[in-house]
């Protein structure tokens, strides 16, 4: 073999090399893009629906837990409230127990976070067949687990609302509010979602005129509502 044909040969050979790592240098790229897409588009929806879902239902499991921990405890209307009369039998003021209410609001926001951060701490689970796209395959196959760290506060608020029963007779509800605001980041998204739960927690018939002061104002419940509790896990 000559020395040109040599030089030839080797000249060959390297821009095969060249164009072999040219192939799959490009064939790399072009997998790593269709992962990143599918990561993006298409399994990334299907992780935050899934957790949204789940953690929801953690949320309202939490919520309906305090609520009913706190009917247990028999709170009566004379616990949060006192109604102070004149001489006629009239209204002459409304007072909140403030005491009473902190205790019981920071109580009740405890118990939601405690147990919610307690049902988080289990991973979450979602079926292989789900990341198919395939509505027909979802739910079916092996589970795969993941966590999230999900952080955010809960809100125990009060609502005071009179309703006229007769001539002087005014009833006075006291209904209980948990609202629970979880926020989890994950790749490519954020998840917020909010849960809240209002029952009545304790009631009674006013015999006597009560002040405007009271019927037509927020002033009561300004009394009542108090600072969010934040948490995270």
């Amino acid at each position: 073999m000559t020395r040109r044909r040599k030089k030839s040969y080797f000249k060959l050979i390297n821009l095969s090399k060249f164009r072999i790592k040219h192939k799959l240098f490009a064939f790399f790229l072009i997998f790593f893009l269709i992962i990143f897409l599918y990561a993006k588009y298409l399994a990334t929806p299907i992780v935050v629906e899934n957790t949204e879902v789940q953690l929801s239902n953690f949320a309202t499991r939490s919520i309906n837990y305090a609520i009913a921990d706190t009917m247990n405890q028999n709170v009566s209307y004379s616990d949060l409230i006192t109604v102070v009369k004149d001489g006629n039998g009239d209204v002459s003021f409304i007072e909140a127990n403030s005491v009473r209410i902190n205790l019981l609001s920071k109580t009740m926001c405890k118990v939601v976070m405690s147990n919610f951060l307690e049902l988080a701490k289990s991973p979450l689970k979602i079926s292989l067949g789900s990341f198919s796209g395939i509505s027909i395959l979802t739910g079916a196959g092996p589970k795969i687990a993941y966590k999230v760290n999900p952080y955010g506060e809960v809100y125990c608020s009060f609502i005071s609302e009179f309703e006229s029963a007769g001539i002087n007779q005014t009833y006075h509800k006291i209904y209980i509010v948990l609202t629970i605001k979880v926020n989890v980041v994950m790749p490519f998204r954020k998840i917020e979602l909010n849960s809240s739960s209002e029952v009545l927690l304790c009631n009674t018939l006013i015999v006597g005129k009560i002040p405007d002061v009271y019927l037509n104002s927020n002033t009561l419940m300004d009394m009542l509502n108090l600072i969010p509790e934040r948490f995270s896990s």
